[in-house]
């Protein structure tokens, strides 16, 4: 479960079609986003206190501070689950999640119609995903076989593509899509069997 080598390849055999990967790169982020603002909606009140040395690192940075909500202690476990993974990538997201933390909670808490908002980008977005699956690339998303794994890992994974294409790592990048080029064709293998199996 904390295996970069076990849990990438785990999504990444998932997305083999480039307007499918394409499709999740633009609308995985917007999921997330949209997750953090339905959940303040949900949660709009502090549960906890940050504590002295956390809040006073906010207290610093510019702009509001992200509510001490369901989000903030989710998103930490996501933060946590990451840096397991890959120490540097998982620190490299701080930043990103800070941000979607702070403006998901500001559109839902402060602006107009901002749940409609929020709502409909969502809807839209799972949309995508799932013609992104259906249309082009023909097999069920990765949710379908483990939810919990498919919604954590798949902001990861698309940020790692990220740096992968501005050359992090490339060693680690070539061991992964490796797996996830045998995992593919041991898919497409037992699909060509069990296709062989109905026809008899």
């Amino acid at each position: 479960m904390f295996d970069l080598k076990t849990e990438f390849p785990k999504y990444g055999e998932y997305h083999a079609n480039k307007v499918n990967v394409a499709i999740h790169m633009l609308f995985v982020p917007t999921i997330l986003w949209c997750t953090l603002g339905l959940v303040t909606w949900l949660t709009p009140h502090a549960l906890f206190a940050y504590p002295a040395p956390i809040a006073t690192l906010l207290a610093s940075i510019p702009g509001p501070a992200p509510l001490a909500n369901a989000t903030a202690l989710v998103m930490l476990g996501f933060i946590a689950f990451y840096v397991i993974l890959e120490p540097l990538a998982g620190l490299l997201t701080v930043p990103i999640i800070y941000s979607f933390l702070v403006t998901s909670q500001q559109v839902v808490l402060e602006a107009p119609n901002g749940i409609q908002i929020v709502l409909g980008v969502f809807v839209f977005a799972w949309i995508a995903q799932f013609i992104g699956h259906g249309v082009f690339e023909k097999r069920a998303p990765a949710l379908l076989d483990n939810l919990v794994q498919a919604l954590v890992m798949a902001p990861f994974f698309v940020f790692l593509e990220v740096l992968f294409a501005c050359g992090y790592r490339p060693d680690l990048h070539r061991v992964l899509r490796n797996e996830v080029g045998v995992r593919i064709l041991a898919y497409r293998r037992a699909q060509k069997h069990k296709t062989a199996k109905t026809a008899e």
